[in-house]
């Protein structure tokens, strides 16, 4: 993260019908695990609707280029999937699944941007990024593909990353654990902090305004090498504000000119066990992309149990100091909507609007570090995913070295 330069109506109670709509490429998906591998996924797809529905949630799954799956919605399949053609056929599918009155609809991309691509809208500021890679156009209105249009989506979007086609058990295991966790959920007691001391006081004002107690841990003079088990131990919501790169597989602290490695793939492998809700403010700390859980953060957290993740596509911005920004408000929102018992990408969705809400509130229009920030926030994981709506306290395991 950089320092910065300046739901569709409801029903009736009792008549809503709940869908979960997972797309994917066939042939892509088979090319990248053969067909062994597909039939793992398809496999796995099978267990999770049985899961969604004890959640009381219906699964839908459609391959997009695939002419039997698409015919079972009554349409033709698309043959040359891009981030716009994607768009025009989960836009026709949400057409013919939301004709029932109070039908709402999340949106699940089933693998990385190589199977079913990230939008690259145009970056409205003038930094390094040349465009922002983002999944807000899925959640949008038809025909909506431009950044101007797509700050605020209307749907919830989740991604499931396959991990460069390494191997389909990243996949296949965030498809099993969200089915799992279909019926079982943490309870949102516990937190872990970790933020780089260059920006210890925002991200502390963060820590207390969501009510979390114990320590927020800081880098200097922590680093990688300082990270151990009792620092993940039942912790349920797992929040981050570390720089991150996009040529360097780490999270790293700053203390003024002075930088370490705070975090690396294979702490999170060796320590991260729970079922955990993961944000974290990092810049391309939602890099996928040509990555494989060895070499990304994020993919380590997903390949080692964590429900979902949020992070940045690109360069990020937030305040060095309060009052908080950006990033910033983005973590607050999120967790405190998760707090609330929202599901994760109606979290996500919500804590987008709040922060509008607030720069607009602040300085009557949104600045391009505002329209960034709205743009390049992903969510990785099942969008419909909530977890008990406790307080967002820290049990003693927080107070541990």
């Amino acid at each position: 993260m950089s320092s910065s330069s300046s739901s569709g109506g409801s029903a009736r109670r009792g008549t809503r019908r709940r869908l979960l709509l997972a797309v994917s490429s066939r042939e892509k998906l088979r090319r990248r695990f053969n067909q062994r591998g597909l039939d793992r996924i398809e496999e796995a797809l099978e267990g999770y609707k049985e899961g969604l529905a004890r959640r009381r949630f219906t699964l839908r799954v459609a391959f997009l280029d695939d002419a039997s799956s698409m015919s079972a919605f009554g349409l033709k399949p698309t043959r040359r999937i891009t981030d716009v053609s994607a768009k025009s056929a989960i836009d026709r599918l949400i057409g013919k699944l939301a004709k029932s009155p109070g039908t709402s609809i999340s949106v699940l991309l089933l693998g990385g941007g190589e199977v079913i691509p990230y939008f690259r809208l145009s970056n409205p500021t003038r930094d390094s990024d040349a465009s922002v890679p983002t999944d807000n156009p899925y959640g949008c209105k038809p025909g909506a593909v431009t950044a101007e249009k797509c700050l605020l989506p209307e749907r919830p979007v989740g991604r499931m990353p396959d991990g460069n086609g390494s191997s389909v058990k990243l996949l296949v295991t965030q498809i099993e654990n969200a089915a799992k966790a279909s019926t079982l959920l943490p309870g949102a007691k516990t937190a872990l902090g970790y933020t780089a001391a260059v920006w210890k006081k925002a991200s502390q004002q963060v820590w207390s305004e969501l009510g979390w107690k114990g320590t927020l841990r800081v880098s200097l003079p922590l680093s990688y090498v300082d990270v151990k088990a009792s620092w993940f131990k039942r912790k349920d919501c797992l929040y981050f504000n570390l720089h991150g790169s996009d040529r360097e597989p780490h999270w790293f602290g700053q203390k003024g000119v002075s930088f370490t490695t705070a975090l690396s793939p294979a702490n999170v492998r060796r320590f991260n066990r729970r079922e955990s809700v993961v944000l974290t403010e990092a810049c391309y700390g939602a890099i996928e992309m040509r990555r494989k859980k060895e070499t990304s953060i994020a993919l380590s957290f997903l390949s080692s149990g964590s429900l979902c993740m949020v992070g940045s596509t690109c360069v990020a911005y937030g305040a060095l100091v309060p009052p908080l920004s950006e990033a910033d408000l983005i973590a607050l929102h999120f967790f405190g909507n998760v707090k609330k018992g929202m599901p994760v990408g109606e979290a996500l969705l919500n804590a987008r609007a709040q922060l509008a809400a607030s720069a607009i509130s602040r300085q009557g229009y949104l600045d391009d570090d505002d329209r960034k920030t709205l743009l390049q926030f992903v969510l990785f994981g099942d969008p419909t995913l909530r977890i008990q709506p406790h307080s967002l306290g820290s049990d003693k395991d927080a107070k541990d070295a």
